[in-house]
């Protein structure tokens, strides 16, 4: 998270500036994302470009970017973000164009876990707890398979990652999910390559497809209409709906 944090800092400054860390321990009144109380406050700052109103409002977003193309996923402040919940905690930011961004991350001080609140609550709700539910996660972007493991995981399901369509493969013989999250466009072997493999080991592994609108069309001509593709950007509380909704009723390419 620190390093995100840092890393953004520093692409907001490219004429250089200043990155500050600071600690301290606030208290905090009832919000709805988050319990009054004693917290730990951890921010990061930058004297760099600072956000408009508009940029800020979407910060947090999955996938959101202002970066040029390849310079960015938009997955560093949503990481932040889901670890931050993970924790019990949230994250708050402050900034102004052309004076720079301070980055808040608050952690609960008590010594004993508070219960999520708000919107973070109804997302751990989807998932009863001590789920053994296991979802295979495969994809070759390094940001994107973080940002879906810390996301499953925070709503309590296990998760095994590869890295690749032949790993994929790899982990399935391993060990049987219960769903697979698939990328389509992946050096090697592609998701349908690896989707057509899987029906034919696993029949009965509900398989969604996780990618941008431009993998879509590959999709359909690859595997027909009836393909689920969980389509970028999306929300944590649109990927559990969809983990959910396919662990109960399955979701398999033809």
């Amino acid at each position: 998270a620190m390093l995100n944090l840092a890393i953004n800092a520093r692409d907001a400054m490219p004429e250089g500036g200043t990155l500050t860390i600071s600690t301290s321990r606030v208290e905090v009144g009832t919000a709805p994302d988050l319990h009054g109380g004693s917290y730990v406050r951890v921010s990061v700052g930058d004297t760099g470009e600072g956000m408009p109103a508009d940029v800020l409002q979407r910060a947090t977003e999955p996938f959101f970017s202002t970066k040029p193309v390849g310079k960015g996923t938009g997955l560093g402040l949503a990481q932040v973000y889901g670890i931050a919940h993970q924790s019990v905690g949230t994250l708050r930011i402050e900034s102004e164009v052309g004076r720079g961004t301070t980055v808040h991350i608050l952690l609960p001080a008590a010594a004993e876990a508070l219960q999520p609140t708000g919107p973070e609550a109804e997302l751990h709700d989807r998932v009863s707890t001590g789920t053994s539910a296991t979802v295979l996660v495969v994809d070759d972007d390094n940001d994107v398979r973080e940002f879906l493991a810390v996301s499953l995981e925070s709503l309590g399901y296990n998760v095994v990652e590869a890295s690749n369509g032949r790993e994929g493969l790899d982990k399935l013989a391993a060990r049987t999910p219960d769903l697979i999250l698939l990328d389509y466009a992946m050096p090697g072997m592609h998701g349908g390559e690896v989707a057509r493999s899987a029906r034919e080991t696993h029949p009965d592994v509900p398989i969604v497809f996780v990618t941008g609108f431009a993998a879509t069309d590959q999709i359909v001509a690859a595997l027909g209409h009836d393909v689920p593709v969980l389509r970028k950007p999306f929300s944590v509380a649109q990927l559990a709906a969809t983990v959910e909704e396919h662990l109960l009723t399955g979701a398999r390419p033809a």
